[in-house]
């Protein structure tokens, strides 16, 4: 199940307040296209910056537009391991396929506290477990060593990985490999990696398939072609606090707001002004890669 390209949705806002229509029109439309499934409540979501009541809003939203048509992953997180269980524990009662979890954030725990909060989560439930290392956010890694001995666990299935080194150290082990850094995902997937959970997918999803679909065929020399060409969009995506610069690309083409939650900025004019540009080029890209497949 964990493969291919994951959709951490962004929570579009409208006044301040969950855009509950407009999350639903989006889900409606990334259904339509070849991603795989869905994060929600993720960083993408801005879920550190929603009250409880509102991450439940965006999860039975979600769903009721999802359904069974594609898995959905519910992100959880935060310093202290007994609330992230109880979390997850409210979330029982949805239909999801599993959770994507981060390790305490903040504290900096060694890899042994790494180890206990991941037990703690994993028996929490018999739903599918995906390890978020995230270290950038978090403070702390997953090492290697330690998602070996989580593997164990037997709900412990996939890992979303961000750390570039790490790639090739998790070949062989029996979990999938997400990638969760938009720009290393040909290294993921060059490594062994089964896709990613990438939030440009809101824009390129088709050619980041395509991407991985050429990687699988052992046609390197075109995905990588094709990987370069999307770049520069990849890294402006990322020029500004995450999602900001995504939400002003969707509000180009989706009937949503570029609104985020302070502390996380909207996307500068002068920043939309070049993700403007990078749309321009993205329909370009569209229109070699059909002339290329034909």
């Amino acid at each position: 199940m964990y493969s291919g390209i994951w959709l951490p949705l962004v929570t579009p806002f409208r006044n301040g307040e969950v855009d509950i229509e407009g999350l639903q029109r989006l889900a409606d439309y990334y259904l339509r296209t070849e991603i795989s499934g869905f994060v929600a409540l993720g960083t993408t979501g801005e879920a550190a910056l929603l009250s409880e009541s509102e991450r439940v809003t965006v999860l039975q939203a979600l769903l009721d537009v999802v359904g069974a048509r594609l898995p959905v992953l519910v992100g959880a997180g935060g310093s202290d391991t007994r609330e992230v269980v109880r979390e997850i524990r409210r979330y029982e009662r949805w239909n999801c396929a599993g959770y994507l979890v981060s390790p305490p954030a903040y504290l900096c725990p060694d890899q042994a506290g790494v180890q206990w909060h991941f037990e703690q989560v994993a028996n929490a439930t018999e739903r599918s477990i995906v390890l978020y290392d995230v270290p950038h956010r978090t403070g702390v890694k997953i090492e290697p060593a330690t998602v070996e001995r989580l593997l164990e666990l037997d709900n412990v299935v996939a890992i979303k990985e961000c750390v570039k080194d790490h790639f090739d150290k998790l070949r062989g082990q029996s979990l999938n490999v997400l990638c969760g850094t938009d720009d290393a995902f040909v290294d993921c997937l060059r490594a062994g990696g089964a896709g990613g959970v990438l939030a440009s997918a809101h824009v390129c999803a088709d050619l980041l398939v395509e991407v991985r679909e050429l990687m699988r065929a052992a046609r390197d020399e075109q995905a990588l072609a094709l990987f370069s060409s999307l770049l520069p969009l990849l890294r402006l995506l990322f020029s500004a606090p995450n999602p900001s610069a995504i939400k002003a690309m969707l509000a180009f083409d989706h009937p949503v707001t570029d609104e985020t939650r302070m502390p996380i900025t909207r996307a500068s004019a002068q920043l939309v002004e070049r993700l403007a540009q990078a749309r321009d080029r993205l329909q370009d890209l569209r229109a070699e890669s059909v002339g290329a497949a034909n």
